[in-house]
């Protein structure tokens, strides 16, 4: 082909990108780094914006979640008396934050809750499948990892038995963060027993040209007989057999339980997302007549890709300016947008002691390269860096000024604030704060803090990559 011809065929490209990227609103940067990317590589740059330049859901989703959004508002509007709480009962930057949760996505705060922080895998899982050989009457689970071998064959065979002896039983499984285990035995016995198997979102080569691929349902939701429920940051996977050819260690987990009306609010959260994927009305059942199971206040928070804010980041500014004393922050994956970049930096240089734990190694390296950028900013303003050494650290936790603490699924990322649906629990309760504190202080014993001096001390290379990783931080 002419090289004039190539020309005019890669400007033609070009504009057709710039056009489509313009006639849109962008807020983090995406736009100037896809641009690079079709100049630099321009097969390669439009063949991926094809498929993951823009939040694709597909016309079939979009509508049922248009059509929805009334019906979800309404039946938050609808929830007892009896499971509310007013916010004024709140301390003031804790009034703040849960006004926000309450406009952006319309759950209120609610009252008679127990919590109970299970700090690990193991104990997370044992709890859980306890709670299910216990259940009467249902079991509910959405999960976005479900890989067999190890403790997951137990849970299997809990939920096995729940459903063989009459208890409903169903299952929201990622299609493409559980891919292998859709090809195992164990969904062919679930689905024998008359559990409810449902893939969300699937993944195959036809659907990619029509609906973003990488939109993905990255919810951890358990709930049982609609009055305990589970959510934290665990897949169903076993650490001592996941992913153990990534050289990153065991993934370190923690879930919290809940007794009380948030069980079954996380319930119909789920079922929304069942609705969305099988077409089936949104539903929930009536609440059900419970005694208080204890004295926590807590907010659901859902979030994803079907809403054009990111409200989730929206709350996690506010709860981070709302700190007098100290913010806490564990997370895998730290590619902050410029909004969050700035709220750690203010308010560690107004004095409030800001620290930030993330693993040493993540099972990315692309990621990892990409959030080593942003340390500098966060050391000189302040901020405690630390680095955990004892595998994976998995738990997505915030606890801010030991009073208030936001616990669930959302990484500290573009992708979590943008592109997956994600759930958080916000609890305006010491205690469980205490407890979250008590095991963050236990992630930051089996870490090392970064040294500002040694860190400027890296190699040029290693800066220059960081960086030119950085800038393709929003495309992660």
């Amino acid at each position: 082909m002419d090289f004039s011809l190539l020309t005019l065929l890669h400007v033609a490209v070009l504009l057709a990108v710039a056009l489509r990227l313009f006639s849109r609103r962008n807020t983090n940067g995406s736009a100037l780094a896809w641009l690079l990317l079709v100049i630099l590589v321009p097969v390669v740059g439009v063949v991926m914006y094809l498929l993951i330049g823009e939040r694709r859901l597909g016309r079939t989703w979009m509508r049922r979640a248009i059509a929805m959004q009334p019906q979800v508002l309404e039946w938050a509007r609808g929830i007892p008396a009896a499971s509310l709480a007013a916010p004024d009962s709140l301390a003031p930057g804790a009034q703040g934050i849960c006004r926000l949760a309450s406009g952006a996505v319309g759950m209120p705060l609610m009252a008679g809750h127990r919590l109970q922080l299970l700090p690990d895998s193991e104990s997370s899982m044992q709890a859980l499948i306890a709670d299910i050989d216990a259940a009467t009457a249902s079991v509910h689970t959405e999960f976005y990892i479900w890989s067999a071998g190890g403790f997951v064959d137990d849970f299997v065979a809990a939920l096995t038995r729940a459903a063989q002896r009459g208890v409903a039983c169903s299952a929201l499984m990622d299609s493409l963060g559980s891919r292998p285990f859709f090809k195992s035995e164990s969904v062919a016995r679930l689905r024998a027993a008359g559990v409810k198997v449902v893939e969300v979102l699937p993944v195959n080569p036809l659907r990619a040209l029509f609906v973003r691929f990488d939109l993905r349902d990255h919810r951890k939701i358990a709930v049982i007989d609609r009055r305990i429920a589970y959510t934290g940051s665990m897949n169903i996977a076993d650490p001592r057999f996941f992913k153990q050819d990534a050289g990153v260690g065991e993934w370190v987990d923690a879930m919290v339980r809940v007794e009380g009306p948030a069980a079954w609010a996380l319930e119909a959260v789920s079922l929304s997302l069942t609705a969305l994927q099988t077409g089936a009305d949104f539903a929930p059942p009536p609440p059900p007549d419970l005694p208080p199971a204890g004295s926590s206040l807590v907010q659901i928070f859902p979030s994803g890709p079907q809403s054009s804010s990111r409200h989730i980041e929206q709350l996690l500014l506010a709860a981070i300016y709302s700190a007098r004393r100290e913010v806490v922050l564990t997370t895998p994956y730290f590619i902050p947008s410029e909004a969050l970049l700035t709220a750690l930096r203010s308010a560690a240089m107004r004095g409030v002691r800001v620290v930030l734990i993330v693993p040493a190694r993540v099972d990315s390296m692309l990621v990892r390269y990409a959030g080593n950028a942003y340390f500098n900013d966060l050391l000189a303003a302040g901020v405690e860096v630390l680095c955990f050494g004892d595998g994976l650290l998995h738990t997505k936790s915030m606890v801010i000024d030991g009073e208030v603490t936001i616990f669930g699924t959302v990484n500290l990322d573009l992708r979590s604030f943008e592109l997956n649906f994600e759930v958080s629990l916000i609890a305006y309760d010491m205690d469980f704060s205490a407890a979250t504190r008590e095991l963050q202080a236990r992630y930051a014993a089996r870490s090392t803090p970064i040294d500002q001096a040694q860190w400027l001390a890296r190699p040029w290379w290693r800066r220059t990559l960081e960086n030119a990783v950085q800038m393709m931080s929003p495309l992660l």
